[in-house]
């Protein structure tokens, strides 16, 4: 591929830079420095250009050729002579726009890959962050599942320890209306015991009068008799008391072991209900830690859901920009493929050109069939005019030879 373009990084210092094509003109030569085409500069000669202000470190510099593609080289004239270095200034022309165009066509093409593949490239990291974004929605539900049983477990926790609790209520409610019975039982007992310590001394009492009776005087006798009866009686009643008071005292007893039983039932019962108030704080604990880690994973999944549609988004767009970068490289290559067609002819053309200019016109003539008076040598159509561009005369001795270009006929003398 010819050479239309010489590259060089800036360093600071550096003024001259020399390139490697051939030009027509100077005003064909163009600078760039980071892109942007600069005129802050001079030829030092045919080759080398010479920086008004040296690039800076690290400045993209490009030196390139843009041959002018809107006026020929050389315009010929009807009735004017046409000369070799016109003709191949002209045919040089083409042969650099074809060779520019293939230039740029290959540069095009070169960017259209490298965008399709950094479109292909999004595309493939677009699938990776929707499949990442899958994944914590996912795990996003997972998290909110769990959290769903964290609470039902914790609720059911919080019935339970309710329960116990109102067990444990219970529980000291009978024991303490164990203890008030047990109390009103050992009060009855100590009423009890008094009540038989009171007959025992009126037993006393009373054999002490009879026997005073009896020695102060006989008439008493019938007196005394009923006194015997009466502390016989109430010797009796005081045995039936004190058998009274001690049944009420085991019983007592009895109540006492019950109460103290009940107070152990109730203190295991309290030991129980605190275990079960522990559990159940542990348990709110557990699911307030369950909500906070289910709403930081809510959270989690929004933000991944919103990474998730701007990773689409930026897919969308990339896919769109690789389709738009496809588009593009397949008019670069359109237009490329025209480009080295008519670069082609214009080497044909080209081809033509410096052939006809390595033969003389005798011997061109010499070439071409015919007889001597009739040959003409046609030219393509250099102009457009009144007729065919050609030609014609004999070769040798005082024979003139013509030439028409466009509607004009010029003889060129003899040869």
């Amino acid at each position: 591929m010819a050479i239309t373009q010489n590259t060089y990084t800036g360093n600071g210092s550096t003024v001259l830079y020399s390139f490697a094509f051939p030009y027509l003109d100077t005003a064909d030569v163009k600078v760039s420095l980071n892109g942007t085409v600069t005129t802050a500069y001079t030829f030092a000669n045919a080759t080398t250009i010479q920086f008004n202000t040296a690039p800076g470190a690290g400045v993209a510099i490009r030196i390139y050729r843009e041959t002018d593609d809107t006026t020929l080289q050389a315009v010929f004239s009807p009735g004017s002579s046409i000369r070799a270095s016109d003709l191949n200034d002209n045919f040089d022309q083409l042969i650099y726009l074809g060779q520019e165009s293939d230039n740029e066509a290959a540069s095009a093409t070169a960017t259209a890959n490298t965008a399709l593949s950094t479109a292909n490239t999004a595309l493939s990291n677009s699938s990776t962050a929707v499949s990442t974004a899958n994944t914590a929605l996912s795990t996003a539900n997972t998290a909110s599942t769990n959290a769903s049983n964290a609470v039902s477990t914790a609720n059911t926790a919080s019935s339970n320890a309710s329960a116990a609790v109102s067990t444990a209520n219970t529980a000291n409610t009978n024991a303490s209306a164990a203890v008030t019975t047990a109390n009103t039982a050992s009060s009855n007992a100590s009423a009890a015991v008094t009540t038989a310590n009171n007959a025992l001394n009126a037993a006393t009492n009373a054999d002490t009068n009879a026997t005073t009776a009896l020695n102060n005087s006989v008439t008493a006798l019938n007196q005394s008799n009923s006194a015997i009866s009466t502390a016989n009686s109430a010797s009796t009643n005081a045995s039936t008391a004190l058998s009274t008071a001690n049944t009420a005292s085991t019983n007592a007893s009895n109540a006492v072991t019950t109460a103290n039983t009940a107070l152990s039932t109730a203190n295991a019962a309290t030991s129980t209900a605190n275990t079960a108030l522990s559990n159940s704080s542990a348990a709110v604990s557990t699911a307030n830690a369950a909500a906070a880690d289910a709403t930081a994973a809510v959270s989690t999944a929004n933000t991944a859901n919103t990474n998730a549609s701007n990773a689409v988004s930026t897919a969308n767009t990339a896919s769109t920009n690789a389709t738009n970068a496809v588009s593009t490289a397949n008019t670069a290559s359109s237009n490329a493929s025209s480009a080295v067609t008519t670069s082609n002819q214009a080497i044909i053309l080209a081809s033509q050109a410096i052939s006809l200019g390595q033969k003389s016109f005798g011997d061109l003539y010499n070439l071409v069939a015919g007889s001597p008076g009739s040959k003409v040598i046609d030219l393509g159509g250099l102009t457009s005019g009144c007729a065919s561009d050609f030609f014609a005369g004999e070769n040798g001795g005082t024979a003139n030879y013509n030439c028409a270009i466009g509607c004009g006929l010029t003889n060129l003398g003899t040869v």
